[in-house]
């Protein structure tokens, strides 16, 4: 991101899921042929670099059939659900194929942030079943109070950048208002 720095997978993917998450909500203004372009690079370097973690994932699994859902494979998963206008390779297909069917298999085995994340992505794709019962186990996990309305006991910070309570909170508002918008009482809950 600056002249003659290195390539970084993760700000490149945080940068460009803040950009397609913005022109979700129509917050962003009309975007430029310039940015667009920018757009379009960083989804190509990031499509690469989510098939270069596959193949290095499959030269070292045992099994591919175990739960090999990385929180970065996850995040590319979630940044690419704002990106369907740009077209993908069919070996980027069939990645996005694997993982997909591995978040239905593994959802249970992440993190708040990371079901959000995979909740959203799947509804995305149509697959309204795993989105809704991943909307219900985190229903199921949740407190709410009259005090501080919905919660969850284990959303607390660390030092990974998926473990932001405020983030997470805000995640989770977006797949409940996403995935269920006429459950306004929990979407209020959250709030």
């Amino acid at each position: 991101w600056f002249n003659g720095g290195p390539n970084n997978r993760y700000i490149t993917q945080h940068i460009i899921t803040g950009l397609g998450h913005l022109n979700h909500l129509n917050v962003a203004s009309s975007m430029t042929s310039n940015q667009s372009e920018m757009i379009d690079k960083a989804v190509a370097y990031l499509d690469n670099e989510f098939v270069k973690e596959y193949e290095e994932m499959k030269n070292r699994a045992k099994n591919i059939n175990d739960d090999h859902l990385s929180a970065t494979q996850v995040h590319y998963l979630y940044m690419r659900s704002f990106f369907k206008e740009i077209k993908t390779s069919k070996k980027v297909d069939e990645v996005i194929a694997y993982y997909l069917n591995q978040a239905q298999k593994y959802w249970k085995n992440r993190g708040l942030y990371a079901q959000g994340m995979l909740g959203l992505t799947l509804y995305r794709k149509e697959d309204i079943k795993t989105a809704t019962k991943i909307l219900r186990a985190l229903e199921e996990n949740s407190v709410t109070s009259d005090k501080i309305g919905m919660y969850w006991k284990k959303n607390t910070s660390s030092w990974f950048w998926y473990q932001a309570p405020i983030e997470t909170q805000a995640l989770l508002i977006e797949a409940f208002s996403e995935i269920r918008p006429t459950d306004t009482e929990t979407i209020d809950n959250l709030k």
